[in-house]
This record gives C-alpha cells, sequence and structure tokens, in this order.
C-alpha cells in the first residue's frame, strides 16, 4: 500500500514537470513506466478536477486580439516585442504567445492520459467511467476549441479542406508527431468529443468547475455560432438551457464590491478563466470611452461592469469568474440567451429573437425602468443582437471570436489607442486575413514540423 502511494505522488509530479516545461528535456529521459503511468480511478478522477491546467490556464491571446481594452503608452513600452506586436495588431511571426498554444495543449495531454487509462485500467460503476471520459473528452474538446480561433483562420464552409487546422493529438506520447489536419477536420474532431461528452456526462455536475450535459451543450452552441450554422447553434443552445435557463436580476447585485459577481454564480453553466496577460489585468487595462457611453443610464451593467477613476479612466470590474482574472473562459446562461436571439433573428424570426433580447435586457435594468424592444425589421433587430453581445459579454473571450465570424460583415476599421495622457498612439486592425490568426510560435516549430501560418 505504501509503494503505490509513493507511485502515485512520483506520477504526479512528473506531470506536474511535464506541464511546467513542456516537451524538453524531461522528455528525452522518460521515467520509470511505473512512476508515470496512473493506477486507479482515482488518479484519473483527481487529474481531470485539478483547476489549475484545466480550468484556470486559458490562453490569454483569446482576448488580447479584442478592441475592448486600451492601456497606456508607457506600459505597453516597458513590455516585450510580442505583447507590443500583439497590441498593436502588427503582422508579424513574432506576434504570438507560446503559453496560449502549450497551456491548451497541457490540458489535451491530461485528457488523453485520462481516456488512455480508462482503456487500461478496471473496476469501477459504469456511471463513475462515463462521467471521467465524458470530462475528458470535454477538455479535449474545450482546448481544441480555444486553438482554434487562435490558430487557425476564421470558420470557412467553402475553404475547410484546404485551410490548415491544428495537430489533433490523440496520445499523450509526445514522440507521436501529428500533422496539421484540415480546418474541416479540426471542427469535425471538436464535434465528434463534444457529441459524445454530452451523452456520457451527468445532467448536473458536483461543482460548476467540472462539466455537465448542459456545458458541453453550450459549448456547442458557441462552436456551431463559429461556424455560421445558426439552426444547429440554437438547437444546442435551447438543449443547454433546458436545465437551467434562470438569469441573475442585477438590482439584486451589490454595486459597491469591487469585484459584484460571486465566484460560481448562478448564471454559471462551467466555471474556468484565464489567469495571465500582463496587459489585461485589471489595473492596466482599460475600457474605451465610446464603449463605456454604450449603456444606458438605467442599464445596471453601466455600474456592475466598470469603475470610473478619479482620472477618468473606466477600469473593468464586471468580471464573471468573480476574482478577477484576465477573463472568464467558461459557459454561463446569458450567452445562451444571446446566441438564441441572433440565431432566430438570422433564420427569419425576428420578433422571437427579440423576445430572448427583452428577456435578458429586463434583468439587467433598474427595476420598471426597461421599456421592451418591438417592431424593428430582421437588419435592425440583429445589430442590436450584436451590439448587446459585446456589450453583455464583455471580458468573456468572445469578442476575438465575434471580430473573426462577422468579418465578412462588418467592415468597419477598428482602431486602439495606448493613451498616457501625453502620447496618444493609435492602432489600426488591418482587415486582412492574418489579422485574424496568430502564428504558431517559433519554439514549437523548432520541435514539431508544424507548417507555419501565412501573412498574407
Amino acid at each position: 500500500m505504501k509503494t503505490k502511494i509513493l507511485k502515485r505522488q512520483c506520477y504526479f509530479i512528473s506531470l506536474t514537470i511535464l506541464l511546467l516545461f513542456g516537451c524538453s528535456k524531461f522528455l528525452d529521459e522518460k521515467p520509470d513506466a511505473a512512476l508515470s503511468v496512473p493506477e486507479t480511478l482515482e488518479d484519473l478522477d483527481q487529474l481531470m478536477h485539478n483547476e489549475s491546467p484545466i480550468n484556470r490556464s486559458f490562453p490569454s491571446l483569446m482576448e488580447s486580439g479584442s478592441d475592448d481594452y486600451y492601456v497606456k503608452s508607457n506600459v505597453l513600452k516597458s513590455r516585450n516585442e510580442a505583447e507590443q506586436l500583439i497590441y498593436s495588431w502588427t503582422i508579424s511571426l513574432e506576434r504570438t504567445d507560446l503559453a496560449s498554444w502549450n497551456s491548451p495543449y497541457n490540458a489535451i495531454m491530461i485528457a488523453n492520459i485520462v481516456l488512455e487509462g480508462l482503456d487500461r485500467i478496471k473496476g469501477g460503476s459504469v456511471e463513475e467511467r462515463d462521467r471521467i471520459r465524458g470530462e475528458a473528452l470535454f477538455a479535449r474538446a474545450f482546448a481544441f476549441y480555444y486553438l482554434a480561433q487562435i490558430f487557425c483562420l476564421p470558420y470557412d464552409a467553402q475553404n475547410k479542406s484546404n485551410d490548415l487546422g491544428l495537430p489533433l493529438r490523440t496520445s499523450s506520447d509526445f514522440a507521436v508527431t501529428f500533422e496539421r489536419a484540415t480546418m474541416g477536420e479540426t471542427y469535425d474532431f471538436i464535434i465528434t468529443d463534444l457529441s459524445e461528452a454530452i451523452r456520457l456526462l451527468p445532467e448536473k455536475a458536483r461543482f460548476k468547475s467540472w462539466p455537465s450535459k448542459a456545458a458541453a451543450n453550450a459549448l456547442m452552441a458557441r462552436l456551431y455560432l463559429v461556424m455560421g450554422n445558426y439552426k444547429k447553434s440554437n438547437e444546442f443552445a435551447t438543449n443547454a438551457l433546458s436545465y437551467n435557463k434562470t438569469l441573475l436580476d442585477y438590482n439584486t447585485i451589490n454595486k459597491e464590491l469591487k469585484i459584484p459577481f460571486a465566484v460560481g454564480h448562478d448564471e454559471i453553466i462551467y466555471y474556468a478563466f484565464c489567469s495571465n496577460g500582463y496587459l489585461l489585468a485589471a489595473n492596466r487595462s482599460f475600457v474605451p470611452k465610446e464603449l463605456y457611453f454604450l449603456y444606458h443610464e438605467d442599464d445596471l451593467r453601466r455600474e456592475l461592469f466598470f469603475t470610473v477613476g478619479g482620472t477618468g479612466d473606466i477600469l473593468f470590474k464586471g468580471n464573471y469568474d468573480g476574482v478577477g482574472g484576465s477573463y472568464f473562459a467558461g459557459m454561463a446562461i446569458d450567452e445562451l440567451y444571446l446566441i438564441r436571439a441572433e440565431c432566430e433573428i438570422r433564420e427569419g424570426e425576428t420578433e422571437r429573437g427579440l423576445t430572448f433580447l427583452n428577456t435578458l435586457l429586463k434583468s439587467r435594468f433598474k427595476k420598471g425602468s426597461y421599456t421592451e424592444i418591438k417592431n424593428l425589421n430582421g437588419e435592425q433587430a440583429l445589430n442590436l443582437a450584436l451590439l448587446e453581445r459585446r456589450k453583455e459579454l464583455l471580458r468573456r473571450g468572445v469578442r476575438w471570436t465575434d471580430l473573426r465570424r462577422l468579418a465578412g460583415e462588418d467592415s468597419t476599421i477598428r482602431y486602439r489607442k495606448a493613451d498616457d495622457g501625453e502620447e496618444n498612439t493609435e492602432y489600426k486592425f488591418e482587415l486582412k486575413k492574418a489579422s485574424y490568426v496568430y502564428p504558431i510560435p517559433e519554439k514549437i516549430l523548432n520541435m514539431y514540423p508544424y507548417r507555419q501560418n501565412a501573412l498574407n
């Protein structure tokens, strides 16, 4: 028994080293097999419920490219070249972030270890084994989803067989090489994992950091929205809301709190966040005033999401993670209302779409102050739905995907500043393919012969 415990401890130490240092010298000297293989279902369970790599290490690049924040020029100048290139939207091979590649692939590695372990380890109830497998498939799908939004071009149904996708790692052995799949194969892989996760996961998870059927349906709705399949997106959003559709009443939330939203509050379906990204930190990133003034004076989000500093700078405080991370990376009920609204409108059901918008917004305005929106044509309603997505889902890791998927519909030239009161540098977002995808980090290309993303 003592030997077994020691082996298990050594295994987790080995895995921690691997997560920290990736496939470097540690992999060249493979540890004893007895120390590197999980032995029990409890081992697999612990791997899936390690929140640091699974729930708290989402890629900062998912939010870094959005147009919802700016920093002071003196702060920007103090950062390394890669961060300055990312912030200024400069198309360059150096405009990338190694952690935004490694963190999702670490989660994928853990998921693969667990899936391999389930094929090898016997025992346990059917329900326990199904839950663990479903959690691993969900974690792998979520990680690949984020990677696809960062390191692949925006989804294009016409070119999905030609555009580059991701290396779809299905083995925990880093000695096994995977070429980049096509975009179509990448999205099909994510859909397959999520479909199986929906079948296996419980209706209600013990903790919100554990996935459920609602979480997997919600992620599928987000995925199909990115793909432009509005019928499927609406279908899965409907499925997710069938488990819980209750919105927070913002009138009941204390606006005086530094972070008004509690950890794991009632709207959260799946709890996850990004804990890195220097320029995204609350005390360094500011909200553009033109975005702040989009909120009506009776809109409670204006006070719950923002703090106006003494210098007039506007800081974001409405983190849905409840801890003030760089952004909330999980799934929440309000996003599903917005998905349903947009999809219904795009499918020609304008009034039905407005019903979802009105239900959401009524819970966001001061009691008795909200006037329902009616009698809009399809274009007006769609524009409103997209505007409310931006206002409601601030710092949720979705603005970047919206900029990508709406590129063909919205030709607005976007700018970002680096303003310290003395110097006001303005950066322009170029409306070309290379603006919407990040290069694979050079360190990764030195280890694996992946094809690099084009700069044009």
